[in-house]
């Protein structure tokens, strides 16, 4: 792979901090496990009951800030538990464990996320599945890829469903679905009745990387955060899907919203349409107004 960025008067070549970037995930993803085989010790509560955090995010996301501000002591840091926004024009945006709800209880779909962004675009993202150790990776307009055990990479495709009949689903839920009629379930019992099966699955970083890789058609929910969902926009996008807010506007870096899909127009319409119907029937919001124009 080839491909570099310039800004602020400098060259970052991305084909060289690509390789790095896989290595961090890794060395994260290594301790993760380590711990979580040894037993964890504290799993503790953020926002509310269903909202966690563990001692290995926090020690993944300390190693992974300490190697890349080693290599990189320019470049701005977002990372989900210390959650400080960058002022940088070149940024990581990290989720040390994304799932962590499934780790702390051992079911095992989580992962590390990494991105490296530009401002509002990235320009790379990694996502390494746990424990199964499956590592998806895009750099901006290279396409995106699965990295196998024997060190092959595989360029990944979205899947050529067209109906919303055929397709095969999944979505998340918001931390606050026990406060707020806004919570997804108006969207999943809609969608549920009028596809092939929508899954939940626990791990916005693997639904995405799963449409990326053709095993699903689409993926929506509500509420992520950058570090989320950065790295594997860029994986649908590279390899050949499309992903949007609600309202059917390509995701950014502050959207409220995500809907990613095959980019088969077909589906990704009737999802978009699906949602905002679904949406009607509720009283009150909390997302932005997401009708289409």
């Amino acid at each position: 792979m080839s491909g570099s960025q310039v800004g602020s008067g400098r060259t970052v070549d991305l084909s060289t901090i690509l390789p790095f970037v896989l290595d961090v995930a890794q060395q994260a993803g290594d301790l993760v496990l380590a711990m979580q085989a040894k037993g964890l010790q504290n799993v503790v509560s953020k926002s509310n009951p269903t909202d966690l955090v563990t001692e290995a995010d926090v020690a993944s996301e300390k190693l992974i800030l300490t190697a890349l501000q080693s290599r990189f002591p320019d470049f701005g840091f977002w990372g989900e538990e210390s959650n400080q926004p960058p002022t940088t024009e070149y940024f990581w945006v990290v989720d040390p464990i994304d799932g962590t709800t499934n780790f702390a209880n051992g079911l095992p779909y989580f992962a590390v996320n990494i991105a490296l962004n530009k401002g509002a675009d990235t320009l790379i993202g990694v996502t390494l599945e746990l424990p199964a150790g499956h590592l998806y990776f895009a750099q901006v307009g290279q396409g995106a890829y699965l990295r196998t055990a024997g060190g092959r990479d595989i360029r990944l495709h979205v899947n050529d469903t067209s109906s919303l009949s055929r397709a095969f689903l999944c979505t998340g839920f918001p931390y606050h679905r026990t406060e707020h009629e806004d919570n997804n379930l108006a969207e999943f019992s809609y969608l549920t009745t009028r596809s092939q099966g929508v899954r939940c699955m626990g791990s916005a970083a693997l639904d995405l990387v799963n449409v990326a890789r053709g095993a699903l058609a689409g993926y929506w929910e509500g509420w992520l955060n950058p570090w989320d969902a950065a790295p594997g926009v860029l994986i649908v996008r590279e390899a050949g899907g499309q992903v949007t807010e609600y309202s059917g506007d390509p995701w950014q870096l502050t959207s409220k919203s995500l809907i990613a899909t095959n980019g088969q127009p077909d589906l990704h319409r009737a999802l978009v349409t699906s949602i905002n119907t679904a949406r009607k029937s509720l009283t009150s919001t909390l997302l932005p107004p997401t009708e289409p124009a």
